[in-house]
């Protein structure tokens, strides 16, 4: 049997969303078609994820924060929805989703100034956590530790996370999350200063793993950078928000 692989890239993004939410003391449910939060999640992470295409409107018509509509079938502008990403910015609001195939990764140049490590304690997860926060947001930025990632997330063996250290200092991170089927990669980053030197490109081969199907939504910016390493678009998602 042929499963979609929109399908795929939904149910890994509902997995992944559930053990963060779980991780931050919040509930979520799977209530077929569709994942829901059931307390509100931080701004970073969707609220609902549509799993399969025709998950009906009414399903997802109350929740608020950022509905992940997995098909981009759904119309809900009449629940006071908009057509708009996480942030706010509507040219954002669509987001393909690619899959590479499980298949042999091609050798590549390695940057022998950076080190990849492993999280696996909770000062190294605070640690991802910064160096995540100032990735994508700017290099000023903070947050108070564990509001967006905490140190309970180490119990879930399915979350791999990633950090590139140049000498002393933490300037990149990306992390997996392993479902039945696929490997889904997330939260790519690399600081302004440290960026344009293979560092993401190389946390992303870290973390893939050629006998499973890897599945991840790129920004425009990084889209050319998973297609040398064997993405393909397989689907579009789109996102409504409201507050």
């Amino acid at each position: 049997m042929t499963i979609d692989p929109v399908r795929l890239c939904a149910e890994n993004a509902a997995g992944w969303h559930a053990s963060w939410l779980t991780a931050l003391g919040l509930r979520s449910e799977w209530r077929h078609p569709v994942w829901r939060a059931l307390d509100a999640p931080p701004f970073i992470y969707w609220s609902a994820i549509t799993l399969a295409p025709d998950a009906p409107e009414s399903l997802v018509c109350d929740a608020h924060g950022t509905v992940c509509d997995s098909w981009s079938v759904l119309r809900l502008a009449s629940c006071g929805f908009g057509e708009r990403d996480r942030d706010g910015f509507e040219e954002r609001a669509r987001e393909p989703w690619f899959l590479r195939p499980a298949a042999v990764l091609s050798t590549e140049e390695r940057q022998p100034e950076l080190k990849v490590a492993r999280v696996s304690t909770p000062q190294q997860v605070a640690e991802f956590e910064s160096v995540s926060v100032r990735g994508f947001a700017g290099k000023d930025d903070s947050v108070q530790t564990g509001t967006l990632h905490p140190a309970s997330i180490l119990a879930d063996a399915h979350m791999t996370m990633l950090i590139g250290r140049v000498g002393d200092e933490a300037v990149a991170a990306a992390m997996s999350y392993r479902s039945d089927d696929a490997l889904g990669i997330y939260g790519v980053t690399t600081i302004t200063s440290a960026r344009r030197r293979g560092y993401a490109s190389a946390l992303t081969r870290a973390l893939i793993d050629p006998a499973t199907p890897m599945l991840l939504s790129p920004s425009p910016e990084a889209a050319s950078m998973y297609r040398r390493l064997g993405f393909e678009q397989v689907g579009e998602l789109r996102q409504w928000h409201r507050p």
